[in-house]
């Protein structure tokens, strides 16, 4: 029971943990932990280039609530600055997504904060802003960018991105575009072209819905988790004739109720079978 509120739990969340995740980076995070999905997380590694990192751990906003996502764990921390890169090893050639995770927890409006994507020296994406029509503020936003790896080249929309794969090591950059400092939350790379964009759609589409849903599931599996510890007693149901002498007599206080009734009629046996020795040994002395 417990298994199958699980499985359903993350299906539910996203179909990204059906995936192959290689990798995931919790940008400024300083441990690692499990995304709600089932991968894990590890702290800030890979990095380098001017940059800093910012914690919101305890910000208004993230205290309230980071939308559109079921880890919002992942979103507290941010490495931001003028110009940087993650360098992350890939060992294999093939396709690949690059999942980038943003949200927005200093601007209030579109376009305050634009910055520039490359993958080694090409420029994939100019000019995003984290706040869209989509994304407010608080909002966790997920960029897909598809690449293809081949003999020690990637190549992104069929163009080759130059210096993008050295050594092994796939080069991610973030530069200053129109507007303040680039900043990135989260970094996932995922085997693969198929990795969620069109559920992660939905689940913006639907995030209401969907988060008192997923309310109700964590609830039950909570409730699920107790029962089988006994730690609470399930809703009560009228039993059948006999059935509730049945449970009682299987539960730990009827089991220690017969296992001192045996061992009274034990002891009341022992003394008695002791008492027929001395009265036979009278008989006989007299």
């Amino acid at each position: 029971m417990i298994i199958l509120f699980f499985i359903s739990l993350i299906t539910f969340v996203n179909s990204l943990s059906l995936k192959q995740v290689l990798m995931a980076i919790d940008c400024g995070g300083q441990e690692s932990f499990n995304s709600k999905e089932g991968f894990l997380y590890q702290d800030d590694q890979y990095f380098s280039g001017d940059s800093r990192v910012s914690d919101y751990t305890y910000n208004d906003v993230v205290y309230a609530g980071i939308a559109y996502t079921f880890t919002p764990r992942v979103y507290f921390t941010e490495r931001h600055g003028n110009s940087f890169d993650y360098n992350l090893p890939i060992n294999k050639n093939g396709q690949y997504t690059i999942i980038l995770q943003f949200v927005e927890l200093y601007f209030e409006n579109e376009g305050e904060r634009q910055f520039d994507i490359y993958i080694g020296t090409k420029r994939v994406i100019q000019n995003l802003s984290i706040i869209d029509n989509k994304h407010q503020k608080g909002s966790a936003k997920e960029v897909f960018i598809y690449i293809d790896i081949k003999e020690d080249k990637v190549f992104h929309q069929g163009q080759e991105c130059n210096k993008g794969f050295i050594n092994g090591k796939l080069k991610i950059g973030f530069r200053k575009g129109a507007a303040d400092l680039p900043k990135v939350d989260g970094i996932v790379i995922v085997k693969g072209h198929n990795a969620g964009e069109e559920e992660r759609n939905h689940l913006i589409d639907n995030w209401e819905q969907l988060l008192e849903e997923n309310k109700k599931k964590e609830a039950e599996l909570e409730r699920a988790e107790l029962e089988a510890q006994n730690m609470i007693v399930p809703d009560s149901v009228e039993p059948e004739e006999g059935e509730g002498l049945i449970s009682f007599l299987l539960s730990p206080i009827g089991f220690g109720i017969i296992g001192f009734g045996m061992a009274v009629f034990g002891i009341l046996m022992f003394a008695g079978e002791n008492q027929d020795q001395k009265n036979k040994k009278i008989k006989k002395s007299k």
